[in-house]
């Protein structure tokens, strides 16, 4: 009977001490996520970025802290005029996208963001890198919606993908502009599936929406 009790006992404390840790957690990715769709610098990515990697370091079976730091590499690739930069960028995200994908494989926020890590590649150099990365970027967001055809990010990446993309490459503006529209319809119903879950990208698509529509 002393032996049953004390087994609930160290039960109890085990599943305590698990729930403060987890909440701790969240807590943690909460404060480094506040403000990340209002950021329009590198430097303020890069200070994201760096909050995250500290987070992955105490959390290493994590999948979100690894995630956010691929997103983040990501964005200062894009706003980073300083092309000495990109190829390092290139690097890191893959890195930690890799993580991502085999903390918790088949997960279609995880294919976006490997999708658009592929497309950085090609923007390095376009005539060498484009052959490989170009079918590459396109596998993987295809892989993005049919693990999640209600997830927006994955329209927004292919709709953006597509209509920056020449004609001759495969490119259209008008589907390009057709995929960011069910983008910016699947953004107004999305739920993420926690405060910390993938939310972003609904400023973007509608700002590359607008311009692409002229406005």
């Amino acid at each position: 009977m002393k032996k049953g009790l004390l087994s609930l006992l160290f039960l109890s404390l085990a599943l305590a001490v698990s729930a403060q840790a987890n909440d701790k957690f969240v807590k943690a990715m909460e404060k480094a996520l506040a403000g990340l769709d209002s950021m329009k610098t590198p430097e303020q990515w890069l200070a994201k970025s760096n909050m995250f990697e500290r987070i992955a370091q105490k959390e290493p079976g994590e999948w979100l802290p690894v995630y956010y730091v691929g997103l983040c590499q990501s964005m200062i690739f894009n706003l980073d005029q300083d092309v000495s930069k990109h190829e390092p960028l290139c690097d890191k995200a893959d890195k930690f996208l890799a993580l991502a994908d085999s903390l918790n494989p088949n997960n279609s926020e995880v294919y976006v963001l490997r999708s658009m890590a592929a497309g950085m590649r090609i923007r390095l150099n376009p005539m060498v890198n484009g052959q490989k990365y170009g079918p590459l970027s396109g596998m993987l967001i295809d892989k993005a919606l049919q693990l999640d055809p209600e997830n927006p990010r994955a329209y927004m990446q292919k709709g953006i993908g597509i209509y920056f993309t020449p004609p001759q490459w495969g490119g259209s503006p008008e589907k390009g502009k057709e995929l960011m529209e069910t983008a910016a319809q699947k953004f107004d119903t999305f739920k993420p599936a926690s405060s910390i879950h993938p939310a972003w990208g609904k400023s973007a698509n509608a700002y590359i929406l607008d311009m692409a529509k002229g406005k």
